[in-house]
Order: C-alpha cells, then sequence, then structure tokens
C-alpha cells in the first residue's frame, strides 16, 4: 500500500522562486541533471525509452512548469546529500506520447538542476495551487 500522506506543502510564492532559479538554469540545457539509477529499477530511464524522450524534451517539459503544477516536497533520503525535493506533476501529451500521460517530475537545484524522477506518476498526485 503506498502512502499518500507525503512530505510538506512548500508556500505558493516559494515554489514560484523554485521555478525561477530553474527556468534562470536551464538557459543551458547542460545544467540539467538527469539521475540515473544503477543497481535498482530506472523508471526514469524505462519511461525515456519507452517514448524516446530525449534531454532536451525533458528540459523543455521541466520550462512547462508553474507552480499549479507543484505537489509536495519531500526529504532527499540520501543522507550523503541531503536537502529536500520539489515534486510536480505535468501531462505530457500527443505526439510525444501516444495518449496524455500524467508524468511526476522530481527536482532539487544543487548548482545546476537535478532531476532524480521523470515518469509516469505511479499514484494520484495533488496540486494545492492549481
Amino acid at each position: 500500500m503506498i502512502d499518500l500522506q507525503r512530505g510538506w506543502t512548500e508556500s505558493e510564492e516559494d515554489v514560484g522562486k523554485f521555478l525561477q532559479k530553474v527556468r534562470d538554469l536551464l538557459t543551458d540545457p547542460n545544467n540539467l541533471s538527469i539521475v540515473q539509477k544503477t543497481g535498482i529499477r530506472d523508471k526514469t530511464r524505462e519511461f525515456r525509452e519507452k517514448y524516446g524522450i530525449n534531454h532536451q524534451m525533458v528540459c523543455d517539459e521541466i520550462l512547462r512548469l508553474d507552480v499549479s503544477n507543484y505537489s509536495y516536497t519531500d526529504d532527499d533520503h540520501n543522507k550523503e546529500i541531503g536537502g529536500e525535493f520539489l515534486i510536480f506533476g505535468q501531462f505530457i501529451l500527443p505526439p510525444i506520447v501516444d495518449k496524455p500521460v500524467q508524468v511526476y517530475i522530481k527536482l532539487k537545484i544543487r548548482g545546476r538542476v537535478v532531476c532524480m524522477s521523470f515518469h509516469e506518476a505511479e499514484f494520484p498526485l495533488n496540486y494545492p495551487y492549481n
């Protein structure tokens, strides 16, 4: 069973500031790091391969995010790195995919934009500012 009580809600203003930093960094697509997982299932890689989604397409989708796409914030459970992730949801539309797909997007900023997750949402996302 999935626990839908996750993380906490940032203020709308703080989410807006985060997204502005993301946009500022992504004026150069090389400032986007899409994490590749090893030793475990990499849902982001599988999703991107299934639909032929390249680095620039992920960057473009992240740049389309606004405060209404924000769902919640959660801790980065990697004790070596720490900090927090902001979680967003975005519908990706044809022709990128066959039919509209809600994508779970997990981001943080560490000198550049770190995308930990970019895959089909596995549980319903709530949007406090939508």
